[in-house]
């Protein structure tokens, strides 16, 4: 496979997720969403799992550069309440600059195991409907939050599965998971012909941070406001 232009090693700073992006179309990929898979394409999803705030931020980004992809936000988090203005306004404006708009759901919220198909169909479809509310259009696209074994390369009834076999076993799948790019080539294998590429918009800032400061002033936030909601009931 020919090499692709993106550098061995990543920081996680905003500059170097708009190099990245360059260097995908310096590369010859057409970026596309999650209703096909073709040669030369790749399907760029983020999973919201710490900020919808961030996932704003990259998407601006995005549509500077006329990429459009697919922001997948969780319903069932302590860490954001998706209901919140703030965080409505940013799925709102996520969605006005043309990118897609899908699920992140969280099979462990629900079940220790796993569920029957017409369970995990129902949960889905039910978490589905919520954000699709929320955009005002109908709302299929799913990504599992820690995807347990059963949901991988697998195409379900009622919902394009993120980690189903068009975009996980039939094409190349990377991750940026624990900000595992400043460790390690985001392509070690050179230029795949079709691509999905995984980015946690939580991970990356203005400035280039390690993870466990992010975690660190993330727990702080979290902590601030349930404090203020129980002084506010007398606690």
């Amino acid at each position: 496979m020919p090499e692709l232009s993106v550098p061995d090693r990543l920081a996680y700073d905003l500059d170097e997720y708009e190099g990245l992006l360059r260097s995908l179309r310096e590369d010859g990929f057409s970026f596309t969403g999650f209703s096909s898979l073709s040669d030369d394409e790749v399907a760029i999803r983020h999973d919201v799992d710490l900020s919808p705030e961030a996932a704003l931020e990259m998407a601006r980004i995005e549509a500077n550069l006329d990429v459009r992809t697919t922001y997948c936000f969780l319903l069932t988090t302590p860490v954001y309440n998706l209901l919140e203005v703030e965080h409505m306004q940013a799925l709102a404006e996520i969605d006005a600059l043309g990118h897609d708009v899908g699920l992140h759901f969280d099979t462990h919220h629900y079940w220790p195991n796993r569920p029957s198909a017409d369970e995990l169909r129902t949960r889905v479809r039910a978490e589905c409907d919520v954000i699709g509310k929320l955009v005002r259009r109908e709302v299929d696209v799913v990504s599992f939050h820690r995807p347990p074994e059963w949901v991988l390369g697998v195409d379900f009834a009622g919902f394009e599965n993120a980690y189903g076999p068009a975009y996980f076993t039939e094409a190349t799948y990377r991750s940026d998971s624990n900000q595992k790019w400043r460790r390690e080539p985001p392509f070690p294998d050179g230029r795949p012909d079709r691509l999905q590429l995984l980015v946690h918009p939580g991970l990356w800032g203005e400035d280039d941070r390690e993870m466990d400061a992010i975690i660190a002033d993330l727990a702080g936030t979290c902590h601030d406001r349930v404090d203020t909601y129980l002084e506010a009931l007398g606690a």
